[in-house]
């Protein structure tokens, strides 16, 4: 499946659904996010769209500023749209005017949106990580000592006085993997 990819503009992102939608492309698959950090300071958010199940399809993607922008909700015009606009307003922070804003998958009163690069899980900064000893081992460790992937420097992120750091000084902090020895 080779789907056409159109890139809008966030202020004409319901209308060029609107559009799709009228031209025969009614069958809704997913609509979705995706942090562009590192790239540009923005969201990309996707919705897919098809004439039939096994038709190809046409995806449309626009960037929304990480600043808290909105996006229009098209959930007035695709079935089914509401619930995975909630699902990236939990994830990524994207709201959609005009859509529920009520939390769909995290709790009420969360603060954060885990699945930006920005966005530090606590649960991987103070769980022990595998590899470091094994119960009943001596000082000496019997594997190579691993570090949790996807947990920023503390020197970046930590408590810090001051301007606390930028999306793109965390994202660039992150470590993970085996931890090299040197030779």
């Amino acid at each position: 499946m080779a789907d056409e990819v159109r890139r809008v503009e966030a202020d004409g992102w319901h209308d060029a659904v609107a559009a799709a939608v009228a031209s025969g492309l009614a069958w809704f698959d997913w609509l979705g996010g995706v942090d562009e950090i590192g790239r540009a300071d923005a969201i990309r958010v996707t919705i897919r769209l098809a004439a039939s199940p096994d038709a190809d399809g046409v995806r449309l993607e626009t960037l929304v500023p990480r600043d808290g922008s909105a996006l229009a909700s098209v959930a007035d015009v695709v079935t089914g749209a509401a619930w995975h606009e909630r699902e990236v307003r939990d994830f990524f922070g994207v709201g959609f005017t005009g859509g529920d804003e009520r939390p769909l998958l995290l709790r009420e009163g969360a603060v954060g949106h885990p699945l930006r690069r920005d966005a530090v899980l606590a649960a991987r900064v103070v769980r022990p990580w595998p590899g470091a000893k094994e119960p009943g081992e001596t000082v000496a460790a019997g594997r190579r000592r691993m570090v949790p992937p996807g947990v920023p420097n503390p020197d970046v992120w930590g408590e810090r006085e001051g301007d606390p750091a930028s999306p793109e000084e965390v994202a660039a902090s992150v470590q993970g993997g085996r931890v090299r020895r040197r030779r």
